[in-house]
């Protein structure tokens, strides 16, 4: 014996803290792989799991198995996680348990054999918490907007799994941080279902949270107050969201009456009160205040069908100017609310709808005339807080870099920017733009001063929806809420956008404004900067929407010469409607292909694309075409660039570049149309099948015909973009002279060094490479294929090699 230790155990502890320690190290390397495939990781972790896990005794090799898929966790390696670390730990249980069909005595069976005394049970519970997390980010990963409605069912199953061991862990006080943990899981997917549209079913998971953080004991005091307040304004925004004001309201009123059972067992017991508490408390009891006045200020106006005397209504416009409170709403904000933060943040509260995109442009849509009244009064009674609250010595507006929470909490009398420019979004929503306009305007000058990406993002905003206003606003209405003081129509935000990269220069337009080109130079140029900072996406894409259903238009009407190359080129590069639309293409690929609307992008790609083989291909297309060396670009041999007329740069490109430019172009949409299809994909595989028409058998109509699939149109523009790539490509290939004989296409291969190469540049440009893009797709084959020899066929009538070809075509295809 040394030291009082028996020496075998020495060396145990010894032989396993080494294990431990190459356990470490070894998973230590495996951030280093993250280049490699997801495969190698799940590898290299079961290698080292099977080498280890005998080595270890189990309790110490449990509790180092779920720390480290907390660590993969941390490093978004979520299905790594999910297999080898969470998932290797519950294999011990029952495999084909279903989660979503158990009641609470059949998962205390599965997982809980021993009771929740037992020492290994802390740790069943982390590795269910952390399966469903996993499930979920990965659901996330696959589908971030969750358009596809398998994505939403796995979110609603993985609650319902947290749910049950929520039910589980409840009775048992010293499993509380379960309860907590649970909550914050339930809200964190809740929010992106109410985001997403489906406030109705995170509704009841969202209820079943906050009835958790009731009936716990340990998370009854006053530290989870904020948390429980947090849940409590999350399920009267879904009952909102649902249009069941009233349930939400009254969901509100009894969350203010549990805050207040609370708030007299404190006071009952020995310990003060606290300033840390009076915090919790005010902040609990003013966001629960805030959702009874959002349905609260509109019912008590609503009229009372037991009287027939009318009401007198107050003439708002000369209310406006009389000192505060002047109407209804603002006294009702005086008697709720102490202060002009949390007043402000009322008023925003009640003017907010969810389901309202800030484009929607329109007064509140009611035959109730009290009801108009009170949404002119909340817009009235929000300028006022504002000029009394923010209005420095030189009149103009200045806000603290702070959230309107905290300063509603603290309760200063001070409003911050991030609620100025909410406020000012829905001014333009409501269409109150004598407001918009010249809050916006002050509001741009004051965000133009700032550093934070956050301000500038607002700042993007808010230029964008000033750039928009004349196109929406088109009988120039002023609205019922004066302007702010010191503004002058027609001043600073205006004058601002009209600043922003607009080429004053270009040809006259076809009877359209001139403001849509303003807003097109202006949305590419806040889009396209360098600043890592990206408008409200929302807001773009509605933009985007808007203007190519102008741009539409405008193409079809221009008179395109269709024998003259020099006429074309010099019509495409004097025209607006051709810049707007290569305009509204790079605004498109600023974001994410799962954000556009896929027929959008489809759309203007075919319009692109038809233009630029135009133009990369002059000798195929026109009768009197000019023999252009290729090394020149279409503007500089014809001289585009003299004069003030601004390039458009497609016409820098060369011929070839200009093709390939499409090539690119079609593939993108090619792939956010895939990308859709797998977004949209049903379990049973009916939104992937192809269209095609089957007999269905009836009694007395006989045999009839049916389409399988209901949605044709996508499929032919998908059809119609695969065509005109290819037949981008076919040009593309001879233009560069390395388009293959039929003879020789034949024997091509798709097998070589080249198969996995992408042509990122002209030179990588091959037949080969676009064959190994087609794949086994014989659909897309047989259209590449006869696009060949069409372009034979042009090249010389006389040959037979073209017909040849196609009857090969069709033998091998």
């Amino acid at each position: 014996m040394l030291l009082g230790i028996d020496p075998k155990e020495l060396k145990t502890y010894v032989r396993t803290k080494i294990c431990v320690w190459m356990l470490i190290a070894a998973l230590l390397q495996l951030p280093q792989l993250e280049s490699k495939q997801d495969t190698l990781h799940a590898t290299s972790l079961f290698n080292i799991w099977t080498k280890y896990a005998p080595r270890l005794p189990a309790d110490y090799y449990n509790e180092k198995l779920l720390k480290v898929g907390d660590s993969l966790c941390e490093m978004k390696e979520y299905k790594l996680a999910l297999l080898q670390c969470y998932g290797r730990y519950l294999q011990q249980f029952t495999i084909n348990f279903d989660e979503n069909k158990a009641d609470v005595n059949q998962f205390k069976t599965a997982f809980f054999p021993k009771g929740f005394g037992d020492k290994n049970a802390a740790h069943t519970f982390h590795a269910l918490s952390g399966k469903n997390i996993c499930h979920y980010e990965l659901v996330c990963d696959s589908d971030v907007n969750l358009q596809n409605k398998d994505s939403v069912t796995q979110c609603l199953h993985i609650l319902s799994s947290l749910r049950l061991i929520m039910q589980v862990a409840l009775p048992q006080e010293h499993l509380c941080w379960i309860i907590f943990n649970g909550t914050i899981y339930i809200y964190t997917i809740c929010r992106k279902l109410m985001i997403v549209g489906q406030s109705s079913k995170a509704l009841e998971y969202l209820l079943w949270a906050s009835t958790c953080m009731e009936f716990s004991v340990p998370l009854l005091s006053v530290r989870y107050l904020t948390w429980r307040a947090t849940l409590y304004t999350a399920v009267c925004q879904c009952y909102y969201d649902c249009q069941a004001g009233i349930h939400g309201e009254a969901f509100a009123r009894r969350a203010l009456a549990k805050i207040d059972e609370l708030r007299q067992l404190e006071l009952m017991s020995s310990s003060q009160s606290q300033e840390e508490s009076r915090r919790h408390y005010r902040e609990a009891t003013i966001k629960m205040a805030v959702m009874i006045f959002k349905r609260g200020v509109f019912e008590s106006r609503r009229k009372n069908k037991s009287f027939f005397r009318p009401k007198i209504r107050v003439n708002l416009r000369e209310a406006q100017t009389l000192p505060w409170p002047r109407t209804v709403t603002e006294r009702l904000l005086d008697e709720m609310f102490d202060s002009t933060a949390s007043r402000f943040l009322a008023v925003l509260e009640a003017l907010s709808d969810s389901n309202r995109r800030t484009l929607q442009t329109g007064p509140i849509v009611t035959d109730e005339v009290e009801i108009r009244d009170v949404v002119s009064e909340l817009f009235m009674a929000g300028k006022e807080l504002l000029i009394m609250s923010n209005t420095g010595a030189d009149g103009m507006l200045d806000f603290p870099q702070i959230s309107l929470l905290q300063l509603t909490v603290k309760g200063n009398n001070v409003i911050s920017i991030d609620a100025a420019v909410k406020f000012v979004k829905l001014a333009f929503t409501y269409e109150e733009w004598s407001l918009f306009e010249s809050l916006a305007g002050q509001l741009i000058d004051f965000l133009q001063r700032q550093d934070d990406p956050e301000s500038k993002k607002a700042e993007k905003d808010l230029t964008l929806l000033v750039a928009v206003e004349p196109l929406i606003n088109v009988k120039r209405n002023k609205g019922l809420v004066f302007p702010m003081e010191n503004y002058k129509e027609g001043q600073s935000a205006q004058i601002y956008v009209k600043k922003i990269a607009f080429h004053d220069s270009c040809a006259k337009t076809y009877g359209y404004s001139e403001d849509i080109f303003h807003l097109a130079a202006t949305l590419y140029s806040v889009c396209a900067s360098p600043q890592n900072v990206q408008p409200d996406k929302e807001i773009v894409v509605d933009m985007i929407m808007f203007l190519w259903q102008k741009c539409k238009l405008g193409i079809q009407r221009i008179n395109m010469p269709r024998n003259d190359y020099a006429k074309f080129t010099q019509k495409i590069s004097t025209n607006k409607w051709v810049y707007l639309l290569w305009q509204i293409n790079e605004v498109i690929h600023c974001y994410k292909m799962e954000d556009i609307n896929v027929v959008v992008v489809a759309e203007v790609t075919l319009r692109l694309s038809e233009i630029l083989e135009l133009l990369g291909n002059p000798r195929r297309k026109f009768k009197k075409s000019l023999e252009i060396p290729l090394r020149k670009g279409t503007g500089e041999f014809f001289g585009i660039s003299r004069g003030n007329i601004e390039i458009l740069p497609i016409l820098k490109k060369k011929p070839v570049e200009q093709l390939f430019l499409a090539y690119e172009l079609l593939d993108k949409a090619i792939d956010g149309i895939n990308l859709n299809c797998m977004l949209t994909t049903l379990p049973n595989g009916s939104s992937v099948i192809d269209h095609c028409y089957a007999k269905y058998t009836q009694d007395v109509d006989g045999d009839i015909c049916k389409p399988v699939t209901a949605n044709t149109f996508m499929m032919d523009l998908h059809l119609e973009l695969i065509q005109a790539q290819h037949h981008i490509a076919v040009v593309l290939l001879d233009q560069l002279q390395v388009l293959q004989t039929p003879t020789l296409s034949k024997h091509i291969s798709t097998k070589g060094p080249e198969k996995l190469k992408e042509p990122r540049s002209i030179d990588c440009f091959t037949e080969l490479s676009v064959l190994n893009k087609i794949r086994k797709n014989k659909l897309s084959k047989a259209i590449y294929l006869m696009q060949k020899a069409l372009l034979i066929f042009e090249k010389d009538s006389a040959s037979t090699s073209s017909h040849n070809f196609l009857m090969h075509l069709n033998e091998g295809v």
